[in-house]
């Protein structure tokens, strides 16, 4: 029987990762999360791995043959730039140590499209420039690097995906997304950019499915996580706006892009679909569709 280890389980992305693992037969699930949780066929662990010991100990502890680790700084706003990223970096090396000390054979680690440098093209893995421009896509691509670096000292298997612009149900209020919608349901006019920006809108549950398939195969390396579709975000807006019926209330074009953003950010899915299965994929309108469902009934 596998054991997998999911770290922030019950997080934005964590939680859809973990529906995803319960679905699977013959395996053991762990959790992690600031406190103790009480879901159903999980074995729960309340610890802060930005802790290093906390965090090699819970290796210790649990012996994982499969570790998803998904924790990380998250702060809506001020992640970006947060000193506490070095705090994971350095607690996800010891991690990684203590995984291969105590035998753990499969790895894989959540990492983000912001690791990537400004292209006008869909992100290439291997091809397109690692060049990140913030704390947190620079520390998540030491991470990738170290993740490499150790599994070959150790002898297990490691893989990194690379996450590009989830959305949908535990999204933060503070996103884009959730934003918008939250301004439309309250009939307060938005003031946004042209929208032009071309980017990788993924449905968060799609991001689960991903990230746990990947865990369970056998290649290595760099993996985008996403859906291969451009769109635009202004068409991501207006659809949603469509859906509450408030399309007037968007101002596109009332305030600048923000300096230095990039006009493209779109994964290229040839290497995940190749080397993994073609990945699962929810059309934006059907995402949306489900998200605005969920934020009322909620």
């Amino acid at each position: 029987m596998k054991r997998l280890l999911i770290t922030g389980a019950t997080g934005f992305l964590g939680r859809h990762c973990l529906a995803a693992a319960q679905a699977l037969d013959g395996v053991e699930i762990h959790g992690t999360s600031r406190q103790i949780q009480s879901t159903g066929g999980v074995v729960w662990h309340g610890v802060d791995l930005r802790d290093s010991a906390a965090a090699s100990g819970l290796i210790d502890r649990v012996r994982p043959s499969h570790l998803l680790h998904v924790a990380w700084e998250a702060t809506p706003v001020s992640y970006a730039s947060s000193p506490q990223n070095h705090l994971w970096l350095t607690a996800g090396i010891a991690m990684l140590e203590a995984f291969g000390r105590n035998g753990g054979q499969r790895f894989t680690g959540v990492g983000t499209s912001a690791e990537y440098g400004p292209t006008d093209a869909p992100c290439v893995e291997g091809v397109t420039l690692i060049n990140p421009d913030s704390i947190y896509g620079q520390t998540k691509a030491a991470m990738a690097e170290a993740a490499k670096e150790v599994a070959q000292k150790h002898g297990f298997s490691a893989a990194w995906g690379r996450v590009f612009l989830p959305y949908g149900p535990g999204d933060p209020p503070q996103r884009l997304l959730p934003s918008v919608m939250k301004s439309l349901l309250a009939k307060e006019g938005i003031p946004l950019s042209d929208g032009l920006q071309k980017r990788d809108f993924v449905h968060a549950p799609d991001v689960g499915q991903q990230l746990v398939r990947l865990l369970l195969a056998e290649a290595s390396g760099a993996f985008n996580i996403g859906t291969g579709v451009a769109t635009t975000v202004r068409e991501a807006v207006e659809t949603l706006a469509a859906l509450l019926g408030k399309v007037d209330l968007l101002e596109f074009g009332a305030k600048p892009r923000r300096a230095g953003e990039a006009a493209v950010l779109v994964a290229d899915m040839a290497r995940f679909a190749t080397l993994v299965g073609v990945p699962p994929y929810t059309p934006l309108q059907d995402g949306l569709s489900a998200f605005v469902r969920g934020t009322r009934d909620h």
